[in-house]
């Protein structure tokens, strides 16, 4: 027998689901029974026996139960009749009671059914789902298999297609349906209800667990979808419908999500450890992994209704935090309005989701939480959880659960994001990389290109006439301008400078990334840089593709120019909304600091980048790109100040070979008790709750005329701090903070009374607008240097780490690099098939022994120029990604032709197509007359517009290829 769908996969399915997951398989034949229509999707004779199985009821309330079940009429409806039940007056009673119809604490009470072929009327269409699993006989899950062997244009792609389809002529079998899933039985991926095709992902085996239960894909998913407790703790708990102005989105978790929650939810049940940092990437779902989480805590009988405090560290990240929550359905969610309030929340009786600023804590006085009962999770874990707010919030709440959330942690000696929230030798509760969300196809591949000026700087003539101007300066002071207001910024706002690159950015934007219908920011150097682009731009561009987002500034000293720019809450809100809406002729977003962290917006492609970012602050930025778009390839970071070292730096972590230095806490707070009391005996009999200027003074006296009395203040100061912020945020230091902030408050008067530094940083601004002046007038200018080649962000990570890795390490990761680079290609790109042949021979020589494994590395290296050169091809031929496409195939068939013709060909021709495909036409329902038309196009121009200019060699071939390029490409 053959291979193929039914017998190959579909059987394999049910064989699993029926004997690994304890599922009843009833086959079609027998299932048709159950249903006296071909439009029943409700088994009514399952469900009346379970509702009467699970209440412990009789026949006559049940029946009333499943009419009430079957009046739902939204796939909502149908998840919270199945989360809540049904609300209905009980008869011995007289009051209202809810039933369930699903047994979430005891699996066995429920029936688990899977059957195949299930044939049902639709409206437009029948159809016949492969598998189809009931759960108290409601549809919950379709399953479509495509066979593994059979052409390779028909794949798990497809499968997903047909669930697509189904979903639209046959609705109501979709109505209680929760996921879906699909497969070629090599590949098996899931999505919910009515998600696009781009939303359909892999899950994966728990990645920190090393002994995996399952070798295939299929078998994983299968398991970790619909065991029966697996299934069961999904509807309650992990999918969500997301309610904003432009609709309604259902959402279901992630591997990530899942794994990270339920890890939570485990160690607080246990109760021995109290802390936890979840590390997942940027752009892999923090937020609804936090949702996820408070939810079960909230709602776990076993934890005995928690307070859930959710905090965060900026005020917009608030906003977005608690309206992101009540979106997604949030339940007795509260959100703390101000110091009074907090102090409320926490020594009160109440119970809910509080989401709160952690700065509020900061204002409270030394209270406590008396129950205990209470769970924190921080948002952005790295970010304002080690000063005052964190060191108070953790005294109020001393017996409480602490989970840190963030992308990038950081790992220093006074910052440290793993100590904070990790248990004693644990580095992370959880994990999700970088590579692990491109992997999955979560986020996307950011790729980085350098657009960098040239400049030419007279130095000897600035050194010499910056020597005149600071001729009443000492070195320190000369150091000190130099670094503040030193070359790189007046180099980078420098006029012919930032005019050159506005001009670039605009040209960019427009062959690169406006064809394909995405928006970008600009982050610039400062407010300054910021409104001068914004100038710039309006004379290259309409003003309405741009807008400039920005902190408001000193209102007393900031000039016309810039607070013409300052915006609202409001006034940001709707710049946000409508530069996430694709349709909106806003284009570009112009920031400096604000929206570079937590700022979602996935029709955002290209960040240009005028700004030094470095650690994790320039991971967050570019990670505004990573968001799955349809047709969105890849992010880009377009660099036009230089970050590159910074780049490699930030990324250049690697959690298995990560060897953190221990510190010992105990001997450090040891070393804090007594380093404050010897600071304190130089203040003997001075009243430190005096604010008045009288006692300032005696305090300064102390230290007149005594420089060694000044130093060795100075220096035990700087030990004090340095201990501070590496014991913050233990509540250890609250029993000393008062006498801290008093001493740190002290020492920034000491500082300017004994100018330490012996500079006097406000008498030199006078001079930083003269220097930065000098530099300009001294510049020659040669513009932008565009001979940079674009890599993936990641990739160049892996190159920078390939000369330290073993080589046999070296060879894999080339392998793999390689690997991707071609996949990206290989449908649109005749060469890229050739280097995947090159590929595959070099392992198979290697592998036979023919070449050893420098040779191996050698020859990836080379294959890996090779490909970088080919994919630079469409820049320099002045193509845009479309038309390059269209012209690598027409290269393969026309012959014989001039260079000109075939441009002036190519270009008409992507210009014809674009003409008659609407924006959004894959997923329209009439996408196959699109095409129909698309083919008619390509037909009229190269039959007869084009019949006399070009050569084609076998036109249908090279019609049919070029139909893949408009699938591919438009």
């Amino acid at each position: 027998m053959k291979f193929n769908e039914q017998y190959t996969i579909e059987y394999h399915i049910i064989k699993f689901i029926r004997e690994k997951l304890g599922y009843e398989y009833i086959p079609a034949e027998e299932f048709s029974k159950l249903r006296s229509f071909e439009t029943e999707y409700v088994i009514t004779s399952h469900l009346l026996e379970a509702v009467k199985k699970i209440n412990n009821i009789d026949d006559a309330v049940a029946q009333s139960i499943v009419r009430e079940v079957k009046k739902s009429d939204t796939n909502e409806a149908f998840l919270l009749a199945m989360r809540n039940g049904i609300n209905l007056k009980d008869p011995n009673t007289g009051n209202f009671r809810d039933y369930k119809i699903v047994d979430f604490d005891n699996p066995e009470n429920n029936h688990f059914v899977v059957t195949n072929q299930f044939y049902f009327e639709g409206v437009t269409e029948n159809i016949r789902p492969d598998v189809l699993i009931f759960l108290n006989g409601l549809p919950i899950c379709d399953i479509e298999a495509k066979s593994p062997t059979a052409s390779s244009s028909v794949n798990f792609e497809n499968a997903i297609d047909q669930l697509k389809r189904y979903e639209k002529v046959a609705p109501k079998l979709f109505l209680p349906n929760c996921l879906n899933i699909a497969t070629d039985g090599l590949k098996t991926v899931y999505g919910a209800t009515y998600s696009p095709k781009q939303y359909f992902l892999a899950w994966r085996e728990d990645p920190q667990v090393e002994k995996k239960l399952f070798e295939d894909e299929i078998d994983s998913t299968l398991f970790f979808l619909l065991e029966q407790k697996q299934i069961l703790d999904l509807i309650k708990n992990f999918i969500v419908f997301e309610k904003k102005k432009d609709g309604v989105t259902k959402k279901i978790t992630r591997y990530q999500q899942f794994y990270a929650a339920n890890k939570i939810v485990a160690r607080v049940q246990d109760g021995e450890r109290k802390k936890g940092l979840i590390w997942h990437t940027q752009g892999s779902g923090k937020t609804l992994t936090m949702f996820f989480t408070a939810w079960k805590l909230r709602y776990n009988p076993e934890l005995k209704n928690p307070k859930v405090f959710i905090l965060i560290d900026r005020i917009d990240l608030d906003d977005q935090v608690y309206e992101e929550f009540e979106s997604w359905g949030g339940q007795n969610l509260v959100r703390v309005e101000s110091r009074k309030d907090l102090e409320k929340k926490i020594k009160g009786a109440d119970r809910g989701i509080f989401i709160s600023t952690i700065q509020k804590f900061s204002e409270l006085e030394e209270i406590e939480n008396i129950d205990g009962n209470v769970i924190v999770l921080s948002d952005e874990a790295h970010r304002d959880n080690e000063g005052i707010s964190a060191i108070k919030m953790r005294n109020a709440f001393k017996d409480a659960f602490f989970f840190g959330f963030t992308g990038t942690p950081i790992d220093k000696l006074t910052l440290n994001t793993h100590r904070n929230f990790g248990e004693e030798g644990e580095r992370y509760l959880d994990y999700y990389s970088i590579q692990q969300a491109i992997d999955d196809g979560a986020t996307l591949p950011v790729t980085y290109e350098a657009r960098l000026s040239k400049f030419f700087i007279d130095e000897e003539k600035v050194d010499q006439q910056f020597n005149e101007l600071t001729a009443d300066l000492n070195d320190k002071q000369k150091e000190l301008l130099t670094k503040k207001y030193g070359k790189k910024e007046a180099l980078v706002k420098l006029d012919k400078r930032m005019e050159a690159v506005a001009q670039d950015i605009i040209e960019h934007y427009k062959l690169y990334v406006l064809p394909n219908g995405f928006k970008a920011q600009v982050v610039c150097y400062d407010r300054e840089a910021t409104a001068k682009y914004k100038q710039l731009f309006d004379k290259l561009v309409p003003a309405e593709w741009s807008e400039v987002v920005y902190s408001p500034g000193d209102p007393n000293s900031e000039s016309d120019d810039l607070k013409k720019y300052n915006t609202n809450k409001q006034k940001r809100e709707k710049i946000i909304e409508q530069f996430k809406d694709p349709n909106h002729p806003l284009k570009f977003l112009l920031v400096c600091d604000m929206l570079l962290t937590g700022f979602d917006a996935p029709v955002e492609q290209v960040m240009y980048l005028d700004k030094p970012l470095r650690d994790h602050n320039l991971l967050q930025a570019i990670a505004r790109t990573n968001r799955v778009f349809p047709n969105k390839g890849c992010g880009k970071i377009i660099d036009y100040y230089g970050v590159t070292k910074n780049l490699y730096n930030a990324l250049n972590f690697d959690e298995s070979v990560v060897d953190s230095a221990m510190v010992d806490i105990n001997r450090l707070k040891e070393e804090f008790s007594k380093v404050i009391g010897e600071i304190m005996e130089l203040f003997v009999g001075v009243n430190i709750e005096d604010p008045s200027i009288d006692n300032l003074r005696r305090c300064l006296k102390i230290f007149i005329e005594n420089q060694s009395k000044q130093q060795y203040f100075k220096d035990k100061y700087s030990r004090l701090k340095m201990l501070f912020e590496i014991l913050s945020p233990d509540p250890f230091l609250m029993e000393y903070l008062r006498k801290f902030e008093w001493i740190t408050s002290f020492y920034l008067a000491f500082v300017k009374e004994f100018q330490i530094d012996d500079v006097d940083s406000f008498s030199l601004a006078e001079y930083g607008e003269k220097i930065k002046s000098l530099i300009q007038q001294k510049i020659d200018y040669e513009g932008i240097t565009k001979n940079f080649r674009e890599l993936n962000i990641h990739d160049l990570a892996t190159l920078n780490k390939l000369d330290k890795l073993p080589e046999e390490e070296k060879a894999l990761n080339l392998e793999k690099m390689l690997k991707r680079e071609i996949s990206i290609n290989i449908d649109t790109h005749p060469a890229f098939k050739k280097f995947s042949e090159r590929l595959i021979a070099i392992r198979v020589e290697f592998e036979k022994h023919q070449i050893d494994l420098a040779e191996r590395i050698k020859r990836y290296y080379d294959l890996l120029n090779d490909i970088k050169t080919k994919t630079e091809e469409a820049k320099e031929l002045g193509y845009t990604l479309r038309e390059y496409g269209l012209f690598v195939i027409s290269d393969e068939f026309i012959s014989e032709s001039d260079k000109d013709v075939v441009k002036e060909f190519v270009k008409e021709m992507a210009a014809r197509l674009e003409d008659v495909l609407d924006e959004n036409w894959q997923d329209s329902s009439k996408r196959e007359e699109f095409l129909k038309e698309a083919k008619r196009t390509l037909q009229e121009l190269i039959l007869k517009d084009y019949k006399d200019k070009i050569k084609v060699s076998d036109f249908h071939k090279y019609l049919n290829r070029l139909v893949d390029v408009v699938i591919k490409r438009f």
